[in-house]
């Protein structure tokens, strides 16, 4: 196989309180991929016109790193050509780098028949997520790959483990950040009785997932004593809107991934009235707004 095309997923990282272990992948938005194999013993990689600036230097795209990291185990030169249309907004929570880490890992894999099983191939892409957010991280690479909601059980050695999701209904304000990563926003230290909520929260989640209780999915997505509070001071208006949000009937509102995209999980004939609210109280904010749901469909040859 000389060249494949793969369609890869947005995520929603960090779902709820499950900070660098959860996430869920949508339905849409998506970015699609056409990676070749060439003769020049180099990674190249060309970017189809969209809506947002995407770096083609190979060492600056997550792209370039999981091939370049892929080619490294595999000992040999192999020329690489990886063309990418967008359709995640870049800098705004859902994925966008790990879309490209995994799209490119699993592409190559399955060109070179390397037969890598899906935690290798989520190391790799994890790796190359270190230039956005400044240390490896899995979750939006893990659920882009595999789909559905999954909880990421330990990083070295990588063990991933997916959970089928019922169809979650989603509206998300999708809102670029200004910085590159907000990790450094987060406090180092926690109180005994945060770490606790927190815990509780992750376990409740979890068996909200398996048992398809859309009501206590929003419930436990809703608390988060670790990245929201840090990530919120960013994103002007945030508490009022998830005030509101919530007061209209949605179950539950956090900040997708790093931020400052904003989502809630709300019944389907609430997601017009969410949707509504989003555009009006983030009114000082250039924002996209999103009705997508959740997807057990994670990144597919095309």
């Amino acid at each position: 196989m000389r060249e494949i095309v793969v369609r890869a997923p947005a995520t929603i990282a960090n779902f709820g309180p499950g900070f660098d272990i959860f996430a869920l992948a949508l339905e849409k938005p998506y970015d699609e991929f056409r990676i070749s194999l060439s003769q020049n013993n180099s990674v190249v990689i060309n970017i189809e016109a969209g809506k947002w600036e995407v770096p083609t230097e190979v060492k600056r795209n997550t792209a370039g790193l999981a091939a370049i990291n892929l080619l490294q185990r595999l000992g040999k030169p192999q020329g690489v050509e990886i063309n990418i249309k967008k359709g995640i907004k870049t800098c705004s929570g859902l994925g966008s780098s790990g879309a490209s880490a995994s799209a490119t890992a699993y592409g190559l894999n399955q060109m070179l028949s390397l037969n890598l099983n899906y935690n290798e191939i989520i190391e790799i892409a994890s790796s190359a997520e270190r230039i956005t957010g400044g240390q490896p991280h899995a979750d939006n690479a893990a659920a882009c790959l595999l789909g559905g909601f999954i909880l990421v059980r330990c990083f070295k050695p990588m063990d991933v483990t997916k959970f089928e999701v019922p169809d979650i209904p989603i509206v998300i304000s999708i809102i670029k950040k200004k910085l590159t990563t907000t990790r450094g926003l987060i406090k180092k230290r926690y109180t005994l009785k945060e770490l606790k909520n927190q815990i509780s929260c992750c376990s409740a989640l979890i068996h909200a997932i398996e048992s398809g209780n859309l009501k206590d999915i929003g419930r436990f997505v809703n608390k988060d004593c670790l990245s929201e509070p840090a990530r919120a001071k960013s994103i002007p208006g945030y508490e009022n809107v998830k005030r509101r949000v919530l007061y209209a009937g949605a179950y539950g509102c956090n900040i997708s991934g790093g931020g400052s995209s904003i989502f809630a999980i709300c019944e389907k004939e609430k997601r017009e009235e969410i949707a509504t609210i989003f555009e009006k109280e983030l009114i000082e904010t250039e924002k996209e707004i999103l009705i997508t749901k959740s997807s057990n469909i994670g990144i597919t040859q095309i």
